[in-house]
């Protein structure tokens, strides 16, 4: 039970508006000591509330609508951690309703505040939850660790060990704590804790995060196993399908098995499945690695995506291996021609600043000259080393793992 004063009268008004905006609050004991205190207990059903702000953003068009809808809550989450500092999930709740409002109160102190209050009395679960949610917003404010000088990041690991030491109940923990991994190029440790997120979650998205580590951390052999056991092929029913069977087919050819990954590729061409971002040029590096050259030829030819100078070497090799190499000169003549069109362009321009102009600066134009030169050397380079050095560009499997929100109880993604 929690003893307040009666100046806290306010507390009482927020809970007679929470009746009015239906949200899951009860009254469960009302009970008068003095003519100065008064004793209850409020008991909040924070899935429901939850749900409720889930509901609501999902019709949020802009900042102030979003701003609008969890103001009330944050009144409601703050009266209720006022009165029980237990309430870990509130807390939780609260610096993300914070976070969306974009308020001054960072999320990150309402947390820290959270474990100041109860870091004697933690469960196990509350700390996992507790640490969880704290390790997001270190994570999402500070960046990768190379690029953080303070080390800040690196409070995120800690936490997140102690909470897999302490045998988190949350799937989140363990990816979230994978994904650390990931990123600091701990492959190993990664594919380990992803597979812990798998087996309490059975979300096959971990597990094809583990087989992503194991390959990061070439162990092939294993990792293919491991994609093996996922892949739904000649069935792909989602995002997910389509690329763990196009990984474990580019897999496949690197290490030699064209046969079975030429059946895998025969599947994945169908257009239906290129429908995501990324499919396609994942798509066409792994016909390159087939040396399926008519389908690289063709993408390059009819993308505009394409256009980018990383890209050619590719390009050009595919047309010399279609002994098209006649074509594949003037293809170099008409884009560095392009290219050299854009820099006369960009040297007559005199004003800069307004909306008819195409530069904020003299010096963004110079800037853009300079990166268009960059691009024509480049560009030159990549030609010459398929027809004059005899290089042939290599394509790897791209790997990397899927990414998602893992804020436990993130009224944004309301099935976490």
């Amino acid at each position: 039970m929690q003893v307040i004063n009666i100046v806290d009268l306010n507390a009482v008004i927020v809970i007679v508006k929470n009746k009015i905006l239906k949200l899951n609050y009860k009254l469960e004991s009302l009970k008068w000591l003095s003519f100065f205190t008064v004793e209850w207990v409020i008991k909040m059903n924070i899935n429901d509330v939850r749900n409720e702000i889930a509901e609501k953003l999902e019709t949020a068009d802009d900042y102030k609508e979003i701003h609008n809808i969890n103001e009330p809550y944050k009144k409601l989450l703050e009266e209720e951690i006022k009165f029980k500092p237990r309430n870990i999930e509130a807390y939780c709740l609260l610096a993300m309703v914070v976070e969306a409002m974009l308020l001054d109160d960072e999320p990150m102190d309402i947390l820290e505040k959270c474990y100041e209050a109860n870091h004697d009395v933690f469960s196990d679960d509350e700390y996992c939850m507790w640490a969880t949610c704290m390790a997001y917003f270190i994570i999402d404010y500070y960046g990768c660790v190379e690029h953080d000088d303070n080390n800040k990041r690196k409070r995120a690991l800690v936490i997140l060990e102690e909470a897999v030491s302490r045998k988190s109940v949350f799937y989140q923990t363990y990816y979230a704590l994978g994904q650390y991994y990931f990123e600091n190029k701990l492959f190993d440790k990664a594919s380990k804790v992803f597979h812990q997120a798998y087996m309490i979650s059975k979300d096959k998205k971990y597990l094809y995060c583990e087989a992503i580590s194991l390959l990061k951390a070439s162990k092939l052999d294993e990792g293919v196993k491991t994609l093996e056991s996922l892949s739904a092929y000649p069935l792909i029913e989602d995002e997910l399908d389509f690329i763990i069977a196009l990984t474990l087919g580019h897999t496949l050819a690197v290490m030699g098995d064209i046969e079975k990954a030429s059946e895998i590729a025969d599947i994945l061409i169908d257009e239906k499945y290129v429908d995501f971002d990324g499919a396609d040029w994942m798509l066409t590096d792994f016909m390159f690695t087939l040396g399926r050259y008519e389908y690289v030829v063709n993408y390059y030819d009819t993308n505009e995506y394409a256009e980018s100078v990383s890209w050619r070497s590719e390009y050009f090799y595919s047309l010399k291996m279609l002994e098209k190499n006649a074509e594949a000169l003037l293809k170099l003549e008409s884009i560095v021609k392009e290219y050299e069109d854009e820099i006369c362009l960009a040297e007559k321009e005199m004003s800069f600043g307004s909306d008819d102009d195409d530069y904020e600066t003299a010096d963004e134009k110079d800037e853009d000259i300079a990166e268009t030169k960059e691009d024509i050397v480049v560009m030159k380079k990549c030609y010459d080393d398929v027809f004059v050095n005899n290089i042939k560009p290599i394509k790897e499997p791209y790997y990397d793992i899927v990414y998602e929100c893992y804020y436990i109880g993130c009224p944004r993604h309301s099935s976490n």
